[in-house]
């Protein structure tokens, strides 16, 4: 006699088998009602995908809906429940399993910055928001319409991400008993050279330090061996890779970690070379965060920004730093606020993380310290050099993709081209599978091609965006047009200083702390107008004209836009132009079509002709 299950008891074990499959995600599994009791709903917020929770529902299903034969066609499934201390053993009554995702408000608001960060800022809740496709964290938006692609956003991107570091940090928690506070090791790390391993450093942990004074050495993480070391030093018999072993032993100890390390001694007379310079973030002198502090430090500085030391894997801060815009740092080894160099504290998104973190019982610091800073010119070089980076980075992933997209677009003509030309899939015949499978293949691959070459177009202008940064920073007009900016930006300082009000706003001078930071400013902007000023005149210095109202009178022609004007009258700041349309060559008084007069900038100015001159050309041209 064949045993069922009862739709209530397949419930309560599809309920305990997501909560086993998918621990820290919270499962709504309602049964239905009247002539929908033998179905099962299942919806959850953020967590696991729609396929993956699909595959745990599936082996549940008692039946699935045929739509040739408008009826319910059986399946061989059976389920195995406990139903008071007994187990149960026979064929589920469930027509169907209905799964629904949504999402939740950080998630939603995360994919929506990541839109708006792809479409120049752009709004996704504006009325009518139709916009083109574009490739976000290397994923392809197939719609057009934004409230679709900000949804596939936190579908595809954002809410993996989540859910999968949510994983991370529960596997974290579950394999340790106790919250470590990323301090190192009693026995400290140990540092050895040998001719087989090369240079190697062990006995380091996740946070203490150490990773960011070995990279600036030269030292890799090695996975499979779980250690670090020096490329190159294998095998190396001579004395550069001895010296690289004392020169990382002298930097740990030099940054407080306790380092044992039986080396070789070298020769006398050998000197280990000077060790690099950490990043001006690492200048904390003097702050208020007491010796012994084994919490959560959110630290600020002009230099180096606004970071986040002393979390540590699977202590449950990540996802509450990725809330408030933070982003983890390999380099630095700590979390950091993006764009918050060379700028003031953001007090209020600091205060709000501290008491975050604190609810979530961290003990945290809150340190500020505005003195500590870098001049303009060093942070516009770093940012030139890291620009150079991203082009060499981009211009690989470029050539990666059409790569791929070559090679995708070869294998779909080599499966052509064992088909002969024009051969139909013969129906019944043995080899119809083959070619169905065939045909399948050549589809995938050349949708393939297409992609990839769309992603090889995407990283190409973004490598050729990156290469010309410093020309289109360094651009005479846009540099003349900053310095009017920041000249106008010190001057409603000094406004402010003086107790005026300034940019739709007055500050209390009363404050002393109102009157370091404005004074921080005025010197910040000093700083970067004397920079620019230097770039204007290594331009002068290599021959770019600069125009001003010395070069033009009345009746000269300017170039600009590609376009030469009849000066009408020379001011201060800008030339008096005809107004256009801008349809002609040459537009003067007597070509012109409107009326009112337009004015040029002097830093849009290409070029100057008399009108001698140009009466010459246009004669030539008639």
């Amino acid at each position: 006699m064949t045993q069922y299950v009862a739709t209530k008891y397949v419930s309560a074990e599809l309920r305990s088998r997501l909560k086993a499959e998918f621990p820290g995600a919270k499962f709504s599994v309602r049964t239905g009602t009247g002539t929908g009791s033998a179905w099962i709903s299942v919806s959850w917020t953020d967590g696991p995908d729609t396929e993956a929770v699909s595959r745990i529902a599936g082996p549940l299903h008692g039946a699935h809906w045929d739509g040739s034969t408008d009826s319910y066609v059986q399946t061989n499934n059976e389920v195995t429940v406990t139903v008071d201390g007994k187990q149960i053993t026979g064929k589920p009554i469930v027509d169907g399993i209905n799964t629904h995702r949504d999402f939740s408000d950080d998630v939603l608001a995360e994919a929506k910055a990541l839109w708006s960060a792809a479409f120049d800022g752009a709004d996704p809740d504006a009325p009518g928001a139709i916009r083109d496709t574009a490739y976000v964290c290397g994923k392809y938006l197939p719609d057009t319409w934004a409230p679709q692609q900000v949804h596939f956003i936190a579908r595809e991107i954002v809410a993996p991400k989540r859910w999968k570091a949510a994983q991370a940090a529960a596997k974290g928690s579950a394999k340790t008993t106790a919250k470590s506070r990323r301090k190192a090791p009693a026995a400290g790390v140990t540092v050895s050279y040998t001719a087989e391993a090369g240079v190697t450093v062990t006995g380091t942990m996740f946070g203490d330090g150490a990773a960011p004074v070995l990279r600036t050495h030269g030292f890799d993480w090695s996975r499979k061996a779980a250690r670090w070391y020096v490329k190159g030093t294998r095998g190396d018999q001579s004395s550069a890779g001895l010296i690289a072993a004392h020169t990382a032993a002298q930097a740990l100890r030099a940054a407080g970690i306790t380092v044992s390390a039986e080396l070789p001694a070298l020769p006398a007379d050998t000197g280990l070379p000077v060790a690099p310079a950490l990043a001006p973030a690492e200048d904390v002198e003097g702050d208020d965060v007491p010796e012994d502090f084994a919490g959560i430090v959110l630290r600020h500085t002009r230099a180096g920004g606004a970071l986040a030391e002393g979390t540590a894997r699977g202590d449950g801060s990540a996802e509450i730093l990725r809330g408030r815009r933070f982003r983890w740092s390999r380099n630095l080894g700590c979390w950091y606020l993006p764009h918050s160099r060379d700028k003031a504290a953001d007090r209020f998104t600091l205060n709000a993380l501290a008491e975050a973190l604190r609810e979530a019982g961290h003990t945290v610091h809150v340190t500020v310290r505005e003195d500590i800073a870098r001049g303009f010119s060093e942070a516009e070089a770093e940012r030139e050099e890291r620009a150079a980076d991203r082009a060499e980075r981009f211009s690989d992933r470029a050539d990666l993709a059409a790569g791929a997209s070559t090679a995708a677009f070869a294998e779909a003509r080599r499966i052509g081209s064992a088909i002969p030309f024009g051969q139909p899939i013969l129906v019944g015949h043995h080899s119809e599978k083959r070619h169905r499978a065939a045909l399948d293949r050549i589809d995938n691959n050349m949708r393939k091609g297409i992609d990839e070459g769309d992603r090889a177009e995407h990283w190409a202008s973004r490598a050729d965006a990156a290469a010309r940064y410093e020309q289109h920073r360094k651009d005479p007009g846009r540099t003349l047009r900053r310095l009017k900016e920041l000249e106008a930006t010190l001057r409603g300082l000094e406004k402010l200083l003086a107790g005026e009000s300034a940019f739709g706003s007055s500050w209390d001078i009363t404050k002393p702390e109102n009157v370091a930071e404005l004074t921080r400013r005025h010197a910040e902007t000093a700083d970067e107008m004397a920079h620019w000023r230097e770039i204007i005149a290594k331009a002068e210095a290599e021959g770019v004209k600069l125009w001003s109202r010395a070069d033009f009178t009345k009746g000269d022609y300017a170039r600009s836009r590609g376009r030469w004007y009849e000066v009408l009258r020379v001011n201060g700041a800008s030339l008096t132009v005809p107004g256009g349309p801008d349809i002609q060559p040459v537009i003067d008084r007597n070509t012109r079509a409107y009326s009112w007069d337009d004015r040029i900038q002097y830093d849009d100015i290409r070029g100057r002709m008399s009108a001698a001159d140009m009466a010459a050309r246009l004669a030539l041209k008639s």
